[in-house]
């Protein structure tokens, strides 16, 4: 029966023992017999009108567990009445943990330094089945006899709290009076807690109206949290459909924002941002599909620079990876590897950074070996790339409902990459020479702004070569332009190759070359140029020019307050390269010493 129409029978039956029995003569009694502790029966006159002010109190106490939701007011309720029409100073529930073993989650009437001992009295399982054993049960009360055996036990006489006559606070044994509680027990007959009173105002402690009310008490307590629990899961249901709702309206908010970028780094950035936010996780790594089945990481959230670096270092194929991408571990279109059901390669776990495992891990928790890995597909279906993500932020396993919202942001994503793809193609066309592959004067020009514009905002260092390929108009008329062209593109190469990670090489026209050198000053700048001039001199070009040499004039500039220009500043380049071919050609000049010369 559930737990809403137990109580309403409950209600009832008491409601109508009430009207029946118990609301006419207030001066009529009843007999009852009573054995606890005693070694014969008696008859006891109790009053009616006493027993009708306990069902009274009890009937309220069955229509209060309508209004409650909370466990504590409940098991306070329980207590406060208990104390109240039992006569008791104390009153105390224990509720069994998953451990088996019984805690005290509620009192009344304990002082404070009883309180502090509380949580010290734990009867175990094995403590519970030694006063079962021991009892004398008045229904589905249990008492225990003071000076009982079972009561010096050692899993009980530190757990159970001392019986003693309320008000007698005089020195003497610890248990004066039996030790009375009431179990209670879920449907399945596994006990669940026990009601506890202690220090009655009587020796005879309880009579069988006092034990009826207890067992009552201990039956609406169990009604009471099987109440609360179901009422605690139907707001966790609502929580949770209230933060899947939230949740998909902050991916279809990120899935916009994304597709709001053109560059692939910011697309890539943004979705890896956007699975720490809105899809609720603490890291996030999004791979892209290179060419060789290779997994490129495009961006991280979430991890330590050192973890970021050794993630990108760390190169892993497509076969690598699939020990996390089984069909067993399918969740929706996505992949969930358990580690409970699953074991990582040991060469694949030192490549995906797994964190170390927290000391307050549980079983059922999210676990550092366990990830979840999302398709990025194209609309045709072929792989893009993975949104591989961890650390929950509730610390669970996500359900079927959290990884398909994430599927729904990663199909946007899909077409927010291909965007960026394209755009990011079309764009290195715009401005790369197509000849060698390298940027183009367009491309040249955007960059050497924007480095003008950091030395004026942040007073950052720049430096320009201009390079040129000495008598590359005799090699063009002896031998062809497709020789020329080879010449062009192998000194291409020669020079990119000799040039730091941040530098700009383009291709400014003809035969000439020019390199955007960040942070460097002009001494340094002068050491990269001699560097680049004695490249293009080993370089073998017989198989193309026979014994034409090969060999470039470069020449040097510094930005500087009288070159805030990207003309001027490539332009004084370009007159220190003409120095250069002055003075002899297959050399090195400063822009300094080449003042006032111009192009002949």
């Amino acid at each position: 029966m559930p737990a809403h129409q137990r109580v309403m029978a409950l209600a009832k039956v008491l409601e109508y023992a009430y009207d029946s029995g118990l609301g006419g003569d207030e001066h009529a009694t009843i007999g009852v017999m009573t054995e606890v502790d005693r070694p014969h029966l008696r008859l006891e006159e109790v009053s009616l009108d006493d027993a009708a002010a306990g069902l009274r109190e009890v009937l309220r106490l069955a229509r209060a567990l309508g209004r409650i939701s909370e466990e504590a007011v409940l098991l306070d309720l329980i207590n406060t009445t208990a104390c109240e029409k039992l006569g008791c100073r104390i009153c105390a529930i224990a509720i069994r943990g998953d451990d088996g073993a019984f805690r005290y989650s509620a009192t009344t009437g304990l002082g404070a330094k009883e309180i502090r001992a509380l949580p010290s009295r734990v009867l175990s399982a094995a403590g519970f089945e030694v006063l079962e054993a021991a009892a004398r049960k008045m229904g589905a009360v249990w008492c225990i006899p003071a000076g009982d055996p079972a009561l010096d036990h050692p899993e009980v006489v530190q757990a159970m709290l001392p019986s003693r006559k309320a008000g007698g606070r005089d020195p003497g044994p610890a248990r004066l009076l039996p030790l009375v509680f009431a179990p209670f027990f879920a449907a399945d007959g596994a006990p669940l807690g026990f009601v506890h009173p202690a220090e009655p105002k009587h020796d005879d402690f309880p009579n069988q109206p006092e034990a009826l009310l207890l067992e009552t008490l201990a039956e609406l307590t169990v009604v009471g949290l099987e109440i609360v629990q179901a009422r605690v899961l139907e707001h966790a249901a609502v929580v949770v459909a209230e933060a899947q709702r939230r949740q998909l309206e902050d991916l279809l908010a990120a899935s916009a924002q994304v597709r709001g970028y053109y560059s692939l780094d910011e697309v890539l950035a943004e979705i890896a941002r956007a699975m720490t936010t809105a899809g609720g996780f603490g890291r996030a790594a999004i791979y892209l599909l290179m060419p060789g089945e290779v997994l490129e990481v495009g961006a991280t959230f979430g991890l330590s620079h050192a973890e970021s670096d050794h993630l990108r270092a760390s190169t892993v194929t497509l076969t690598e990876f699939a020990p996390l991408m089984q069909p067993e571990m399918l969740v929706s279109r996505s992949y969930l590897f358990d580690h409970r059901r699953f074991q990582m390669p040991q060469a694949l776990s030192e490549k995906m950074n797994t964190p170390a495992l927290d000391g307050d891990w549980k079983d059922g928790q999210w676990h550092p070996e366990d990830t979840l890995t999302v398709h990025i597909n194209d609309v045709d279906g072929a792989l893009l790339g993975l949104i591989s993500v961890d650390e929950p932020l509730n610390g669970l396993l996500p359900d079927r409902a959290h990884v398909q919202a994430i599927e729904f942001f990663a199909d946007q994503c899909a077409v927010a990459v291909a965007h960026a793809r394209r755009y990011e193609q079309v764009r290195a066309e715009a401005l790369s020479d197509p000849l060698t592959g390298l940027a183009n004067r367009r491309a040249l020009d955007a960059a050497v702004m924007r480095a003008i514009g950091r030395a004026r905002r942040d007073a950052a260092l720049c430096a320009v070569l201009f390079i040129d390929i000495d008598h590359f108009k005799e090699i063009n008329d002896a031998l062809g332009h497709a020789v020329g062209d080879a010449v062009l593109q192998r000194v291409g190469r020669g020079l990119r190759d000799r040039l730091r990670r941040g530098d700009l090489l383009a291709r400014y026209g003809g035969e000439e070359f020019v390199a955007l050198l960040p942070d460097t000053d002009l001494e340094a700048a002068m050491r990269v140029a001699e560097v680049l001039r004695r490249r293009v001199a080993t370089l073998d070009f017989k198989t193309l020019t026979g014994d034409l040499p090969v060999r470039v004039s470069i020449g040097v500039a510094q930005l500087s307050e009288e070159l805030m220009g990207s003309g001027s500043l490539v332009s004084a380049a370009d007159a220190a390269m003409y120095e250069a071919k002055r003075q002899g050609r297959d050399r090195v000049v400063a822009a300094s010493a080449a003042i006032g010369t111009r192009r002949s």
